[in-house]
């Protein structure tokens, strides 16, 4: 199963003051710099747009020897979606335990399309939490 996270607003946010602006900013220095992820406001998360390639993709990358054990997780991963809607940097935010696992979920993220984000009508990029759920069957 695959789910998307995001925070958002549900209504249009009021108009930024001055030391929003400035967190803005400061955010977008962050992300440029450490390259770790920063919050961008939106009114409309992005939106799988993809998921069928994806779980192709999950069933093609799931290990076979932890998926012949029964060995599965969750693999929790950072996206960052640009204005086109394609992921363009994949972190990982929370390991599943499984190093294999976890280099699957990214593989996985790289097929990953996106209908893009949109604050106030506009597209805009913005970071995403996406959990990867790896369920083994015996």
């Amino acid at each position: 199963m695959l789910m998307l996270l995001g925070a958002g607003c549900a209504s249009a946010p009021p108009e930024p003051t001055a030391e929003a602006l400035a967190e803005v900013a400061a955010d977008e220095q962050c992300g440029r710099e450490t390259g770790r992820p920063c919050f961008t406001p939106f009114t409309q998360a992005p939106v799988l747009a993809n998921q069928e390639s994806v779980i192709r993709a999950m069933s093609q990358h799931y290990p076979k020897r932890l998926r012949a054990e029964g060995i599965g997780g969750t693999v929790v991963l950072w996206v960052f979606v640009d204005e086109r809607g394609r992921q363009q940097k994949v972190m990982l935010r929370r390991t599943s335990g499984h190093p294999e696992l976890d280099r699957a979920a990214v593989l996985i993220a790289r097929v990953m399309r996106f209908e893009p984000a949109l604050n106030r009508g506009t597209r805009v990029k913005v970071w995403v939490e996406v959990p990867l759920n790896f369920t083994a069957s015996r």
